[in-house]
């Protein structure tokens, strides 16, 4: 099984945000509306977050909840339940990749919480920074043991949907504990990146994954 250091996995995720060019050769680029996401020659697939208004709109803001059988997609047990706009986001991109599968997927933010579920449907390690929380239901599916998420205490995007409505985020969690407080939403890639690299001098946070 492939493993990818957690810096290698913050670079191409943030470069993605850049386009095409900013990334390492492209075998098919997802882009169906709003959704953007980009699977590399190796298999890796990177999905951007939040870049586009109507990722408000048909995703991160859509209220409800959505079960769907994954199992008739992929190796995810049962019938799992997930945030209505999270799940609809990833099965776009579940359904442009056709017969193409991914072998390892990062994601950031709206990317992170498809990240969590598409490991979950291919069987597959993911990466995600900056975790929504989009799975509704405490029983652990098949392959949530593939899923690293990577959040910062301070950052209240990874706290929604909250916790009292039911979410949780799949897999495991990294929580890094930034040592200043810092002013402003501390969301974006860069703040990831700046917080690792001190976390991972302290020997803090896992180098990569799966270790």
């Amino acid at each position: 099984m492939r493993n990818m250091d957690l810096m290698d996995a913050a670079e191409l995720v943030a470069n993605s945000y850049k386009g095409k060019s900013h990334l390492p050769p492209v075998r098919t680029i997802v882009k169906k509306g709003h959704v953007e996401a980009y699977l590399l020659s190796n298999n890796t697939l990177v999905i951007p977050g939040t870049n586009d208004a109507n990722d408000w709109t048909k995703s991160n803001l859509v209220i409800g909840k959505q079960k769907v059988s994954w199992k008739l997609k992929g190796k995810a047990g049962g019938n799992a339940i997930w945030h209505k706009g999270f799940a609809g986001f990833a099965t776009t991109i579940y359904n442009q990749l056709g017969s193409a599968r991914p072998t390892f997927i990062v994601g950031h933010s709206l990317g992170a919480a498809a990240a969590q579920i598409l490991g979950c449907i291919y069987g597959v390690p993911a990466i995600a920074f900056a975790s929504p929380m989009p799975r509704q239901g405490s029983r652990k599916l098949t392959n949530e043991h593939l899923i690293l998420n990577v959040v910062r205490n301070d950052d209240p995007v990874c706290r929604l949907p909250p916790k009292n409505l039911g979410y949780r985020r799949a897999g495991n969690t990294e929580v890094m504990q930034p040592v200043t407080k810092d002013i402003g939403l501390r969301h974006a890639m860069e703040h990831y990146t700046d917080l690792m690299k001190i976390e991972r001098r302290a020997g803090k946070i896992v180098k990569s994954w799966p270790r």
